[in-house]
């Protein structure tokens, strides 16, 4: 693409931005907090959202952070949950030709970005942030109109019963969950900044558990293995044993076959 395509591009979609922004003005807002987080709630966010972009310098996709605080007294084991996002521009103006042109009809334009996520390990009182990235240009989206889907939530002492290589049931926690976007003040004041370092922190310590995991095996393997080596000591002292009793037993037989020869010369002469 040319630089006065993209420069072209660039101005169309803002003005479709705009013409959004100022048709939303005059729509009702709704009140967006009636009560506080539950005390026993799964908080999560979504921050720091980035613009990736493609080898034209165009953004196609979108990394962001979802952060997890875990007020529960046990350990959140595994979530399973699905997140969208409804593209309103998209569903009131389209870009055609780099032009801006109204959607005849908005029904037939509603559009949404999809994102399934897969959290794990959040330990009590603890906050932890997993990295995801979706394909979309319109990162802005990400920002607070949320809705999600909590498909699966075990906890620790959840017993999990599969019937037909198919989970029977979805854990306990799955009703705890509260989203707090950016208008909520929970936002600022349940969470703690979420730095690089910390996402690097994270790596770290999964990596440290993934290679003491593989250090446990090694060591494992190491015991098995000189377990079977006794056990092969054993197999081989046994029947070096049992030849040598074997060597003896045929050694007395030949003497004693010998003694008889030797007697019956004897009595022959």
């Amino acid at each position: 693409m040319s630089l006065i395509k993209k420069i072209t591009f660039g101005l169309t979609f803002g003005m479709a931005l705009c013409l959004a922004a100022a048709s939303y003005a005059d729509e009702p807002q709704k009140k967006e907090f009636e009560k506080t987080s539950d005390a026993d709630a799964i908080l999560f966010r979504i921050e720091n959202i980035k613009p990736l972009t493609n080898e034209e310098g165009l953004t196609d996709r979108c990394s962001f952070l979802v952060t997890v605080y875990n007020r529960m007294e046990k350990k959140v084991e595994k979530i399973n949950m699905d997140f969208r996002w409804q593209d309103a521009i998209a569903k009131k103006y389209q870009i055609v030709d780099d032009s801006v042109e109204p959607v005849d009809d908005p029904k037939d334009a509603i559009t949404y970005i999809m994102k399934h996520i897969e959290l794990e390990d959040i330990f009590p009182h603890q906050q932890k942030s997993f990295e995801e990235i979706v394909t979309t240009d319109k990162c802005f989206l990400l920002l607070d109109q949320l809705e999600y889907k909590v498909n699966d939530c075990i906890a620790e002492g959840d017993k999990i019963t599969v019937k037909n290589n198919q989970q029977t049931n979805r854990g306990s926690c799955l009703d705890r969950f509260n989203y707090i976007n950016s208008k909520n003040p929970e936002y600022y004041s349940e969470f703690k900044d979420t730095p690089d370092s910390v996402l690097e922190q994270q790596a770290e310590e999964a990596k440290a558990h993934e290679l003491a995991g593989v250090e446990e095996v090694y060591k494992k393997s190491l015991a098995d293995l000189e377990e079977v080596s006794l056990e092969l000591d054993k197999i081989i002292t046994r029947e070096a044993a049992a030849e040598k009793d074997k060597k003896v037993e045929g050694e007395d037989k030949d003497k004693k076959d010998e003694s008889k020869d030797e007697a019956e010369a004897g009595d022959k002469e």
